[in-house]
């Protein structure tokens, strides 16, 4: 920076603003009158202190850089007599000094190497100079003087240092006006030269931490923002993992998002007809039960271009845009002034539909690029949300498929004992010629029929989570007679011997037809398990209040990868026919019947089942 004219065109100041001042012109002293000419010195040296008084005060008046170095410029000017100064700079690295000249109405900024000129060899040395003829110096460059005009006689200039000593820039005055510069005018320099040095750096540290301040500001502003994005986002997906289904949840998200946006009203369009229509799924605001009929063309209004073209659309003035839909405004009745619209994209790009929200303010305000970030955060959420809905809803319709096919498969697996054993008497009471055996025959058949109209309702009922158990007394020896007739012909062709083993043979009080499923369902795994042929062994015996059955068979053993699930439905593993329902309707008739059901395995040797029931 630069007040006056410089000696040169790199010594001039390039960090400042130039002004010229007047030369005083020396006084004539007569020598005669000596005590005038003490007076005048003391007069001047009081001025002097009062001025290098008057700089300290202004250079604490300000913390504006451009406004200080003004103000060291004209100071130091003044104080130190001199038709001009300049004031440089050292740059960051360290390798140039730097000022800037006000020229006409412009600012020019002038660069000097450290060690070339005057300033440049103060600066490269830290050491002042004083010189009282500018052209007998060598490292004096008059080219400025010769485009200028202006001579340049004497030049004092001195190094700015910090508290660590470091030069940071370089004072320059040229031209005393009552001569040239002497030692005290040295000494003045220096200790203001100093001084500028503090109070620049003292500057720029304020200048530092205001802008440290404004990025803290900034920054927590950001974080703040991020705050609040994050509880939005988690109230949203708490609201949305308490919403089972698909239309629910969308309208805790529109409300939400509508409040957040500080929106009149808004909806969520999702596409019907192959993405040739969309529909309104959900809507708030005071027409939203009016808003949830509409069903719009893809490419409709502004939120039916944004779900065509998968692109967001910010609107502060509908009815100017060609995309607004004054159809449906008409319809409704509601004419926004402004919209905001994001897309809703699924993971293989397609598009789900549109998220829209109308009137920021009342219409009174415009939607920000921050409204924008805001709601397409939240419909990146959403549509994770619906393709999760939607995966479930499809994922739940399987499982009743498979259910349903589970439970016919399951009914009829179970059919094929008593068709097997009705099948069987009924060639036997064709080829039967007395009456009273083909009657015999004929009430077996029945008992089957009756069997298996228990058996479709006891899989109905479980299958319901219904059931119902009707306790009479059941002779056990008769029972087990029938137990065996049964099993006999189901295992006939398999290679299995059945052993029965009947140590009660007194009376129980069960559900007799759920009692024989829960039979006829372990002999069947048995069988499964022993496709090689095998035994399988019944003991029916009391112990104390229950009535014990054992039922062991010489098959593989249980797998170990379904241990501890085995009563579960629909559990099961290497059976060719196998539906997983067996164990689980014998472990709930036991549990019907307040009795237990357990069961030990060994690879290789075989599973035993143990039931107790109260008698």
């Amino acid at each position: 920076m630069e007040v006056g004219q410089p000696g040169s065109p790199r010594e001039r100041s390039s960090t400042g603003v130039e002004l010229v001042g007047q030369p005083a012109d020396s006084p004539s002293t007569p020598s005669s009158e000596r005590i005038a000419q003490l007076e005048d010195q003391l007069r001047h040296k009081d001025t002097r202190l009062r001025a290098i008084g008057e700089v300290g005060v202004a250079l604490g008046s300000t913390h504006d850089l451009d406004e200080l170095l003004t103000l060291i410029l004209t100071k130091i000017t003044r104080v130190m007599e001199a038709d001009r100064s300049t004031l440089y700079l050292l740059d960051e690295d360290g390798r140039e000094l730097y000022s800037k000249v006000i020229q006409g109405h412009q600012m020019t900024e002038i660069r000097l190497p450290i060690g070339e000129g005057i300033a440049g060899w103060v600066a490269s040395t830290g050491q002042s100079i004083n010189i009282r003829d500018a052209y007998k110096d060598q490292r004096f460059d008059p080219e400025w003087d010769r485009q200028t005009g202006y001579v340049t006689r004497s030049i004092l200039c001195a190094p700015m240092k910090n508290h660590a000593g470091r030069t940071t820039g370089v004072i320059q005055v040229l031209n005393k006006a009552s001569g040239c510069f002497d030692e005290e005018d040295e000494r003045l320099l220096a200790a203001l030269a100093g001084q500028a040095a503090i109070s620049i750096e003292n500057s720029r540290l304020f200048l530092s931490t205001v802008n440290k301040n404004v990025e803290l500001m900034e920054t927590k502003e950001r974080l703040e923002q991020k705050v609040r994005e994050l509880d939005v986002l988690f109230e949203l997906e708490r609201a949305m993992s308490h919403s089972l289904k698909l239309d629910e949840m969308l309208g805790v998200v529109i409300a939400k998002a509508t409040e957040i946006c500080g929106a009149d009203a808004g909806g969520i369009l999702l596409v019907e007809d192959g993405g040739h229509r969309f529909t309104f799924r959900a809507s708030v605001g005071e027409h939203a039960g009016s808003i949830r009929a509409i069903s719009t063309r893809a490419g409709e209004g502004i939120v039916g271009w944004v779900a065509r073209e998968g692109r967001a659309a910010i609107v502060n003035n509908c009815s100017r845009d060609p995309r607004f839909s004054r159809h449906t405004a008409e319809l409704l009745g509601y004419f926004p002034q402004s919209a905001l619209a994001v897309p809703l994209v699924g993971e293989d790009r397609t598009v789900l539909g549109a998220f829209q929200l109308l009137n920021k303010s009342g219409g009174r305000r415009g939607f920000t690029d921050d409204d924008l970030k805001l709601l397409t955060l939240i419909a990146g959420h959403v549509e994770s949300a619906i393709q999760l809905q939607r995966s479930r809803e499809a994922a739940s319709k399987e499982e009743r498929l498979s259910t349903v096919g589970q439970l016919l498969s399951g009914i009829l697996h179970d059919l094929r004992t008593p068709m097997t054993i009705i099948s069987g008497y009924t060639q036997m009471m064709a080829e039967a010629d007395e009456r009273e055996k083909r009657a015999g025959f004929a009430a077996h058949v029945l008992k089957q029929v009756e069997n298996i109209g228990a058996m479709t309702g006891e899989i109905l009922a479980f299958a319901r989570g219904r059931s119902q158990v009707l306790i009479r007394r059941v002779y056990v020896q008769k029972f087990m007679e029938e137990i065996e007739e049964e099993l006999r012909r189901e295992f006939e062709g398999k290679r299995i011997d059945l052993e029965i083993e009947t140590r009660y043979r007194g009376v129980a009080r069960m559900d007799e037809a759920k009692m024989r499923r829960v039979f006829h369902n372990l002999a069947r795994n048995a069988a499964e398990a022993m496709r090689a042929g095998g035994r399988f062994s019944i003991i029916v015996d009391r112990e104390a209040d229950d009535l014990m059955l054992t039922f062991a068979d010489t098959g593989g053993g249980i797998p170990q990868e379904i241990e501890g699930r085995l009563f579960e439905s629909f559990v099961t593993t290497g059976k060719e026919n196998g539906t997983g329902l067996g164990l689980a309707i014998a472990k709930k008739i036991v549990d019907e019947h307040r009795g237990s059901i357990r069961y030990e395995s060994l690879s290789g040797v075989g599973t035993t089942f143990v039931l107790r029931i109260p008698v």
